[in-house]
């Protein structure tokens, strides 16, 4: 009796072990294609503005009644592999034109933080050319002139290129030795390599997609990177703010490298957990339906 009681206790021990282990899960890396990440665990706070699990760390916040004259919103975002930051179309293709609001692609993918893209099948003069490399393909290899350019590597690292640096005639699919994942065309550029961009630079049309108007107060939305797999996404909601003073909030919250636009106005989105967060009036479902995310996913698995 005695044998079978000790046999029965050592089996319920090691059943125990198992159970813990697999209920602490793993961290892969994530396929480089249009596959979301891991379903998110219940790993946030009551207020839900943090989300934590072995992968990944987001907080956000919401700010108002600040210097700026706007309402905005932060997120600080920390992830273990490079392939958790990703971007998906409101299709199957970065070429179509469908739309979708971002809320809806962000469930599709389990994403825990997505903004709007750069709205990159926009028909306007300005982005009609854009070029367009999202999740290691390239989907449109031209450059429309004027506009900067955003290239992530498989490592996660933000590189800034102006428009007059020959974007036309430069590989794009590789920098500094290492594949790009994702580029983006639209900008400018606020902070490239730490060094703030000039407020003429910024502040010239010409390096603004259409409508844009670098110099009115509108909303934005920007991503920034501040260290290796460290990343800071800013939102400016109602009443808005130039980019110039875009660029100096951004700079004021964090020790930011890399500082680029995306598309803003109506188009801004701030996703988190599923849930538009910017610009929420009360009985009203009116959001822009845009083509295209930018999120960040997790990589913990439990299954």
């Amino acid at each position: 009796m005695k044998k079978w009681l000790a046999f029965c206790l050592m089996i319920t021990i090691l059943m125990g072990i198992y159970s813990f282990a697999a209920a602490e899960g793993t961290v892969r890396k994530l396929p480089i294609d249009l596959s979301g990440g891991a379903p998110l665990q219940k790993n946030f706070d009551a207020k839900m503005t943090v989300y934590e699990d072995p992968s990944i760390r987001v907080e956000r916040a919401k700010v108002s009644g600040s210097k700026w004259g706007c309402v905005y919103y932060t997120a600080f975002i920390t992830i273990a592999d490079a392939s958790q930051l990703r971007t998906l179309p409101a299709d199957d293709t970065f070429l179509s034109k469908m739309t979708t609001k971002a809320s809806v692609m962000a469930k599709r993918v389990n994403a825990v933080l997505a903004t709007n893209g750069d709205y990159c099948t926009a028909i306007d003069t300005k982005k009609a050319s854009s070029y367009i490399l999202r999740q290691g393909v390239v989907y449109r290899d031209s450059i429309q002139t004027g506009l900067d350019l955003l290239m992530i590597d498989e490592d996660g690292n933000f590189h800034i290129k102006q428009a007059d640096d020959a974007l036309a005639e430069m590989d794009k699919t590789m920098i500094d030795g290492k594949r790009v994942i994702n580029a983006f065309q639209f900008g400018p550029g606020l902070v490239i390599d730490g060094e703030k961009v000039p407020d003429e630079y910024i502040l010239d049309y010409s390096h603004s997609p259409d409508f844009a108007q670098p110099d009115h107060k509108a909303q934005r939305m920007c991503i920034a990177q501040i260290d290796d797999l460290h990343y800071m996404v800013l939102c400016c909601a109602f009443y808005g703010m130039d980019l110039v003073s875009l660029r100096d909030l951004a700079m004021e919250l964090a020790p930011v490298k890399n500082v680029y636009v995306l598309d803003g106005g109506e188009s801004t989105q701030f996703v988190f957990l599923g849930t538009k967060l910017n610009n929420i009036k009360e009985g009203s479902q009116n959001v822009r339906p845009v083509t295209d995310i930018i999120y960040f996913a997790s990589a913990y698995f439990t299954d």
